[in-house]
């Protein structure tokens, strides 16, 4: 379970730090990233990549900070915050240019040390911003 641990702490830091590379070596082949706010699914490296991208492009300074962590051993459970500042344009979100702080809770699935299965929800858009 440490393990398991570990790799959710890798891969908020590799979030945190626009480490794409670093994102994807903690997921499987065939991943699913589900983003259950913006109602989206992406399904392997590639789809990851390009979700990553796109958010890094809009949020230069994002970060993911976890709050709380805990699991069985096969399956953990995330709260967490993103903040950053939203410079660019997201899918279906024009830019604030404000700096947000959005509560999340994700699951993650676990398969032979990698990330089968991500789900997350938050208040994205932001419900709250507050000023850059």
């Amino acid at each position: 379970m440490a393990d398991n641990l570990h790799l959710i702490e890798q891969h908020l830091k590799a979030w945190s730090s626009g480490d794409i590379d670093g994102i994807l070596a903690c997921f499987t082949e065939d991943c699913v990233f589900e983003d259950l706010a913006l109602q989206s699914a992406f399904e392997g490296h590639d789809a990851l990549r390009e979700f990553a991208v796109a958010v890094f492009a809009a949020v230069p300074d994002f970060q993911w900070n976890a709050t709380t962590v805990f699991g069985d051993g096969g399956r953990f459970c995330t709260e967490s915050h993103f903040t950053g500042t939203q410079t660019g344009d997201f899918p279906g979100i024009p830019a604030t240019g404000k700096a947000v702080d959005i509560p999340c809770l994700s699951v993650d699935e676990i398969r032979d040390g990698r990330i089968r299965r991500h789900a997350i929800t938050g208040a994205w858009p932001p419900t709250s911003s507050r000023s850059a």
